[in-house]
Formats: structure tokens, C-alpha cells, sequence
């Protein structure tokens, strides 16, 4: 489950405007990305994948609030990258400094997370994994699959390079946010909860 770093390129000519008015006409409730230009419908994330996602946001603004930083992670927000205009996606979440404006992405990101779903590409993760990287405010991707231990971190302070862990009892750590805590924090109260197991 690695990422390459050189992921295939869609041949999509969608830009961000295009995608927004794109929005504008689909149902509520519908979740879309916008990558490389090409609008992807995401499928309806799973109760555990919810879980996953507030655990990890629990996690994070506990250590941000520990560490007095101005920062919060949310859920369900859109981002871009500055300077590229055919890609929005929406992870799953997003760390994101001071107060809380009214856009509906943001292009300051500081930590982005992609909860894997069963209708996941590995080719769209790994798409949407290089532009995070470029955006110049992100410090932290991760990649969390929701049906077995599996956590990917990619770090700017590690030239991006990913650290892999698939244990329960392996150490999750951002020095940046002061957040150290276990893989197996990250599920709790999910079928993958070691203390159920």
C-alpha cells in the first residue's frame, strides 16, 4: 500500500470553477473530489470511517489545545493547492490554522488524511498525495485504511518519504502539533479497536 512518487496523470480539463458550478447541481449530501480535472463522485464514507476520522480530530485538537497552538482539524473541508487550478479535493481531514473563516476550501493547510474507502484508487491517493505535498503550509498526509491496521505518514520534515505502521502499538507521532499517541488511538470504537480485540 506505498505510494509511488510519481503518480500517472488524469487527462481531465475541469478547473476549480468548473467544479464548483459542477456542485451547484448535484444533490446535497453527494461528496466529490476534483482531481488532475476530472470530477470523482466519492462513495458515502462508513460509520467506522467517520469514527476514524473523529478520533483522529479529537487526537489533534487535544494536542494542539496541550500545546497552545491556533490551530483546529476539522472534517469535510475542501482544499487546493496554490497555483494548481484543476485539483479540490475534500480529505477527510484538515488541519488548518487560526479562526475559522467562510470559504468552503482552504489552500492553508497544514495536515490533510485520507481515510481509505473500499472505492478508493490507489492511483487517485496517489494523485491527490503529490499535490498535498506541494502545497508550501502542509507538514503532514496521512493515509488510514479503515478495514485493517495500516497507517502511511508522510512528513515534509522526512523529505515526504513514507513511514508505514500496521501495528496497533506502533507510535504516531507529529512533534510539530505535540501529538504522540498510539495507531491503535486512532480506532477506537471501530471493529479494529485493540481493546475489543
Amino acid at each position: 500500500m506505498t505510494v509511488s512518487a510519481r503518480a500517472p496523470a488524469l487527462s481531465g480539463t475541469m478547473d476549480v470553477d468548473e467544479f464548483m458550478a459542477l456542485l451547484e447541481t448535484r444533490p446535497h449530501g453527494e461528496r466529490w473530489d476534483l482531481i488532475e480535472g476530472v470530477a470523482v463522485m466519492m462513495a458515502p464514507p462508513s460509520v467506522a470511517h467517520q469514527r476514524i476520522a473523529h478520533n483522529l480530530c479529537n487526537l489533534l485538537v487535544g494536542a494542539f489545545a496541550a500545546q497552545g497552538l491556533d490551530l483546529f482539524a476539522y472534517i469535510g473541508i475542501g482544499v487546493r493547492t496554490p497555483g494548481v487550478a484543476n485539483f479540490q479535493p475534500e480529505p477527510d481531514v484538515v488541519v488548518l490554522p487560526g479562526v475559522a473563516g467562510y470559504d468552503l476550501y482552504s489552500d492553508r493547510f497544514q495536515l490533510v488524511a485520507e481515510i481509505l474507502s473500499p472505492s478508493n484508487t490507489r492511483r487517485e491517493i496517489d494523485l491527490k498525495l503529490r499535490r498535498y505535498r506541494e502545497a508550501p503550509d502542509n507538514l503532514y498526509s496521512l493515509v488510514i485504511a479503515a478495514r485493517e491496521c495500516h497507517l502511511e505518514i508522510y512528513a515534509k520534515s522526512r523529505n515526504w518519504e513514507p513511514l508505514i505502521l500496521t501495528k496497533p502499538d506502533g507510535l504516531l507521532g507529529m512533534p510539530e502539533f505535540g501529538l504522540s499517541c498510539c495507531v491503535g488511538d486512532l480506532y477506537r470504537g471501530t471493529p479494529l479497536d485493540p481493546q475489543r480485540n
